[in-house]
């Protein structure tokens, strides 16, 4: 496991640059897979994650409604807004209520991300579009 950790670490942090900057339509969708939590002593459970990204007025800046399976039906866990990066090809959001940063990087029909709070790894998130 320390092992996947430090490989998504370092991909998180040096993806590639890139010159061709993604159409909103690739990353507005439906995103489906799982969330898997790091602090095992924490209240968080593993969840496979249901999100529904959605494009904002505000520029390079994306809705995502997070959802959870319970049961075979989709529960709210809450909204967040991202902000996309088209150098990094990453969406961030950085969740001061919490204290935390949520981090995904999108590579064709997939996005895998990270979320922190006061500085520690949380959750590892591995979704890929409908």
């Amino acid at each position: 496991m320390k092992q996947f950790l430090s490989l998504l670490f370092f991909a998180l942090s040096t993806a590639p640059s890139f010159s061709q900057t993604k159409n909103d339509t690739d990353i507005i969708g439906i995103w489906k897979g799982e969330s898997i939590c790091q602090i095992k002593t924490s209240p968080c459970h593993n969840e496979h994650a249901v999100y529904h990204v959605t494009k904002m007025k505000k520029p390079n800046m994306f809705q995502f409604v997070m959802n959870k399976m319970v049961k075979r039906k989709e529960e709210d866990m809450g909204i967040l807004e991202y902000t996309y990066d088209a150098k990094e090809q990453t969406l961030t959001c950085v969740d001061e209520q919490h204290h935390g940063v949520w981090k995904f990087i999108i590579n064709d029909s997939t996005m895998d991300g990270t979320a922190t709070f006061k500085g520690e790894l949380y959750r590892i998130i591995h979704l890929k579009k409908e």
